[in-house]
Parts: C-alpha cells; structure tokens; sequence
C-alpha cells in the first residue's frame, strides 16, 4: 500500500466515519427529545455483581453514551493519525484502521433502542450483535497483526494481510451462536462459546504483547516500550468501553482509550522518526 494510497483511504474512512457519528447524534437527540428512546428492562449485565454497588448500578443512557464516545474517538483519531503519519510509511497504521472499524462497529448497538429493534426486528438485533462479536474480535486483531507484519518485507502484503483480518473476524463472527432470550445491558444479545471467545481475546492481546517483547529483545528500544505501555492502557480502556453499563465505567474506559492510543501513535512516531 502505498502512502497516497493509504491516506485516500484514511480520508475515505473519516467522511464516513463522520456520517455515522451524525446519524447516530441526530437519532439519539431526537429520541431525548421526544422522549422515544426504548429501554429494555429485564436486561443481562456482563458484570453482575455490580448490581450490587450503588454508583455502578445499571444506566442506559450511560450504554448510549459509550456508543457516542466511539463514534467520537473514530473521529478523533482518524484525524490525528492523519496530520501525524501524512508523510510517514508506518505499516502499523494500515492494521491500526482495523481497530477504528471495530471501534466505529461498536456505535451501531445505539440504533437498537433509538429504533425500538427489540421490539420490532429482532432479526436486526441479531444482525447488529454479530458485528459487534466481529469487532470485538477484530479489534485486538488488527493490533496484532500490526505487530506482527511491520517489517520491510511485509510492505507488500499490507492488503492481503487486512483482508484476511477482516474476513477472518467477520466469519467468526457470524458463526458464533446467539441465544435471542437473553438481551444484554449493552444492547445487543447474549451470544454462546462465552469462555472460548473471551478466551481468545485474551490470547489476542498476551501474543501482540509477546510480539512487543520480542521487538525489544531483537533491538533494544525505550520506544518500543513505551508502544507496549500505550497499547495495554488503550486496549483496556477499548475493552472496559465495550462493557460500560454505567457513567464511571464510560468514564474511566473512554479516558483509557484515548490517552492509550495517543501514547501508543506517539510511540510509533518516534520511532519511525529514529530511521
């Protein structure tokens, strides 16, 4: 992929980004507004002894919230990556787009209580709630690989590489079962293989730190450290987003994100600087 290339597409990325962010503010100021917005109540929480702590009670609108905060670092950060690596060739921002698709994937689950889904369509629950198991798997993914084929010699297959990414998250991700009775407190509906796919994320992220590790041993760099250091704060922020249910987990979740990949792209920065 070449650097004109890859900056088309980041442009691509942001105008279309930007057009999801507006539906989905404009649909959820309307719903505030007329007061249209369709919760579920009997909902299943991820973390279920939270239930029993007062400031970590369950809050919609902090789920809408999380929604609005992805859509806001999708943007954000498509802008920052490109002012920052306009005229840098670092492979690690063609996977990086791999996270902001997931990211922006997240923001869908929005649409279900803005539209009274569960009421009406089910089957476009169900159809949202695949993409977001495949953004929860691509996400971590899109990190590895960007550890993983950084090199030189991987330059030129930069395309091939996302592709496999992409389809191999979104197969996952539909073949991974549903169980449609169980709605979950982050919009989407409880799924089967739970312990395999949290199983499997978990391995996602403990190989792209091993992949980190390794990079540092073959060629000593306090960059390179410090890519590490953002990457953990950024992914557990993204994760921690993924699940908030209430305002302090948004909070806590949102800043981790952000201020892990600004870490994280900063890093990457500088050492394709030292080059």
């Amino acid at each position: 992929m070449t650097l004109k290339a890859r900056n088309r597409i980041l442009i691509l990325f942001f105008i279309v980004a930007l057009m999801d962010a507006a539906l989905n503010t404009i649909l959820f100021i309307r719903g505030m507004v007329g007061q249209s917005i369709v919760f579920t109540e009997d909902v299943h929480r991820q973390f279920e002894f939270l239930g029993s702590l007062e400031l970590l009670g369950y809050e919609p609108l902090a789920v809408c919230s999380s929604c609005l905060a992805f859509n806001a670092y999708v943007l954000l950060t498509t802008i920052i990556l490109y002012l920052s690596f306009e005229k840098t060739q670092a492979l690690e921002t063609a996977y990086f787009q791999g996270f902001l698709i997931s990211c922006m994937a997240e923001s869908t689950r929005i649409l279900i209580p803005l539209t009274s889904l569960v009421q009406s369509s089910p089957a476009s629950v169900a159809i949202i709630t695949h993409i977001v198991i495949a953004a929860r798997l691509l996400g971590p993914l899109a990190f590895l690989c960007a550890e993983m084929f950084s090199d030189t010699e991987s330059r030129l297959f930069v395309e091939r590489n996302f592709l496999i990414m992409l389809l191999a998250s979104i197969f996952m991700g539909i073949l991974i079962p549903l169980d449609t009775k169980e709605f979950c407190s982050t919009f989407i509906y409880q799924w089967g293989l739970q312990k395999i796919f949290h199983m499997t994320r978990v391995l996602l992220v403990a190989t792209t730190l091993l992949a980190i590790t390794c990079k540092i041993a073959a060629n000593y760099s306090v960059e390179t450290i410090h890519e590490g250091i953002g990457f953990l704060i950024g992914i557990s922020g993204y994760f921690l987003l993924c699940n908030s249910d209430n305002f302090i987990m948004l909070a806590v979740g949102a800043t981790a994100l952000f201020l892990g990949t600004l870490y994280y792209l900063h890093s990457i920065h500088k050492i394709y600087n030292w080059r």
